[in-house]
């Protein structure tokens, strides 16, 4: 029996800072998702795990991965040191039952950072089960010019240097890569995605799937090929939809539906060779 390898689909609380955590569980659970990543943010209700737990569980969802606070306005949220917030975070993710911590790569000047990700990281994950997954980032330009302050902006670069990593197609778009090429590249070590899409004007969007210029289907459709079986977690833009709590509904429901058409078509054709199975019709 061919083994059964299906991306966890899963909607990201992070673009909700302007919503109540209540608000922003009822609209993602109304909308069809039994899983979610919860963001650590200003907010102190996401910044200790009872009340998320209690508020996820009378929803039915599952907090599958916690983001850490490591934006640049969440940056004293669980304190400036990038180990105590790492600390926090497992912590955190042991409470929920979560099996991903998601931060981002060092500044360039936090070697103590660095050198932990490098070296212990990968232990942490075995005695505690709870991988810490680095994000990909990307430079940023000014007057024409390519500056940086995070360490491993290259995918290569973020791929040597850690155990476990996540990409976001957005921040891949933004650093003006390709997005399907660092999937492959990342592939052996990729435990988590941020899907959105993007406009490809420099912006960190996060739009909606069929709002950008991303292939979001051949995308999906990659990532079902490779038998990819970490986490797709949805990260869109909610702010058009801040007053309009049915609209908003609809939006997740339908990035999901397109989510789940594309990564959960049967992977194997009995009886075919690989070639003819890649292009066999799908049967529901």
């Amino acid at each position: 029996m061919a083994e059964n390898l299906t991306p966890a689909v899963l909607c990201s609380t992070g673009p909700f800072w302007a919503l109540d955590l209540e608000d922003a569980m009822d609209a993602i659970a109304e909308a069809g998702y039994s899983q979610i990543e919860l963001m650590v943010t200003r907010d102190p209700k996401t910044q200790e795990p009872d009340l998320p737990l209690r508020l996820a569980a009378e929803r039915d969802l599952r907090i599958a991965a916690v983001h850490g606070p490591f934006l640049v306005v969440t940056k004293t949220v669980w304190g400036t040191d990038p180990l105590e917030k790492i600390r926090r975070g497992v912590d955190m993710c042991r409470a929920f039952g979560a099996g991903t911590l998601i931060v981002h790569p060092p500044y360039l000047w936090e070697r103590d950072y660095a050198r932990w990700v490098h070296d212990e990281a990968g232990a942490l994950a075995a005695e505690l089960g709870v991988t810490v997954a680095v994000e990909t980032m990307f430079p940023r330009w000014i007057a024409g010019r390519r500056l940086r302050v995070h360490r491993w902006v290259e995918p290569t670069e973020l791929l040597e240097a850690c155990d476990a990593v996540v990409l976001d197609t957005s921040h891949v778009t933004v650093a003006r890569r390709d997005v399907l090429e660092c999937f492959d590249l990342l592939l052996p070590k990729l435990v988590h995605i941020h899907l959105s899409n993007n406009n490809g004007d420099g912006r960190d969007g996060h739009l909606e799937l069929e709002r950008g210029i991303l292939p979001i289907e051949r995308i999906l459709d990659r990532i079902r090929r490779a038998r990819y079986a970490g986490a797709v977690s949805l990260e869109l833009n909610v702010n058009a939809y801040l007053d309009r709590f049915e609209d908003l509904v609809a939006m997740l429901r339908r990035n999901r539906e397109l989510m789940e058409r594309h990564l959960h078509k049967r992977r194997v054709a009995k009886g075919l060779p690989r070639t003819a199975r890649e292009e066999a019709p799908q049967r529901r």
